[in-house]
């Protein structure tokens, strides 16, 4: 029995918890001396930004000869090729969502995922012709990488530096 197991890009994930890490970093620097509504902000942006890391970290699809399995933080999917429909994909420049519609509903996941496009193409494999649009084997053809999200949690990592910078060195911006 063969299982694959796709979680979401490792590019991603590392300046996400990055941005967790120095979130908390910041709200820690801001508990010494600064106003309660700046604390209260940057209390809101670590606990947001945790939730996504935990959530970005759990989340994961394993195909297997039996079927796919949708996991995620609290609650885990499973279902058997039989019980999909359909499979559908949404191109909107780089940003690509495919659309899993199953006898129990619908599940979407995007090109973040590692391998997405190894995914996609055991899907198709699988499902077969008349459960697969035409759209999704033209994808298969130019799978397209979503590097620009990768690039803007950099940078977020970067800003989130500077702020301790300025924090630490008494700096006010």
């Amino acid at each position: 029995m063969s299982e694959n197991v796709y979680k979401i890009r490792r590019a991603f994930l590392i300046p996400l918890i990055a941005v967790v890490v120095l979130l908390f970093l910041l709200f820690l620097i801001s508990l010494f001396n600064s106003q309660s509504w700046e604390i209260i902000v940057l209390a809101i942006l670590f606990l947001s930004s945790l939730f996504a890391g935990v959530y970005m970290t759990k989340k994961e699809i394993v195909v297997n000869d039996q079927g796919l399995k949708i996991k995620k933080v609290f609650r885990s999917k499973e279902f058997s090729f039989a019980e999909i429909t359909h499979l559908a994909v949404v191109v909107l420049k780089k940003k690509v969502y495919f659309l899993l519609t199953t006898t129990n509903g619908f599940y979407i996941f995007s090109n973040l995922f590692e391998s997405h496009a190894s995914l996609i193409g055991s899907l198709v494999d699988r499902l077969g012709e008349e459960k697969v649009e035409v759209e999704v084997k033209k994808y298969l053809d130019n799978p397209l990488e979503r590097l620009a999200l990768i690039v803007m949690s950099w940078v977020a990592v970067v800003v989130i530096i500077a702020a301790i910078i300025l924090r630490v060195a008494e700096i006010k911006i």
